[in-house]
């Protein structure tokens, strides 16, 4: 619970800075970026979270990393967090952070599941009716269960919408069981 009051408190003062700078989509750039460099090689995030290497390495390590690749204000918040000690929350950091850009551009996440690969027609086609449904821009988080044996299941914050073959049969079978009071009954 305090890890979560911790990276609100960041996300939100990052928020307001980089609002108030006009910078909040460089940011969000900026930040995505280190996170990708950090999920490409973990050994670099744990060297970045790590207790007894100083304070001064490891900003001098990002600064040598992100220098010429991120803003000043990004690399200064780095430099912060690691001031701080808050290194470890970066991943938290975003999350919140994203959500209060994503809120600004009136973008919502919604998390798809599906049985097979959307391609990229059907993929345009969901995303035009939820953006219908929701008056939203739509971010799609889509990921693949071969046990929903096909459809898709739709998670729009605290509302599923779940489409899937899967779900359908599950109902199909409450109904027969239902009709028949447990005794399928065949012909009329």
């Amino acid at each position: 619970m305090i890890e979560k009051a911790i990276a609100r408190r960041y996300a939100t003062a990052l928020f307001q800075v980089a609002n108030d700078n006009g910078q909040l989509d460089q940011i969000m750039s900026d930040y995505q970026l280190v996170l990708s460099f950090l999920k490409q090689d973990p050994r670099l995030g744990e060297l970045l979270r790590h207790q007894r290497l100083s304070m001064r390495r490891k900003k001098e390590i990002a600064r040598e990393l992100w220098q010429d690749r991120v803003s000043r204000l990004f690399l200064s918040y780095m430099e912060l967090l690691i001031d701080k000690r808050r290194e470890r929350f970066l991943e938290a950091i975003y999350g919140l952070f994203a959500s209060q850009v994503r809120q600004v551009h009136n973008i919502v996440v919604v998390e798809v599941r599906t049985a097979s690969p959307l391609d990229r027609q059907a993929e345009l086609h969901l995303i035009s009716a939820l953006e219908r449904l929701t008056g939203k821009q739509i971010e799609l988080e889509t990921s693949l269960h071969p046990e929903l044996i096909g459809g898709l299941a739709v998670k729009i914050g605290d509302r599923i919408i779940d489409g899937s073959v899967t779900k359908r049969l599950q109902l199909l079978g409450r109904s027969l069981v239902g009709r028949s009071n447990g005794k399928l009954e065949v012909g009329t």
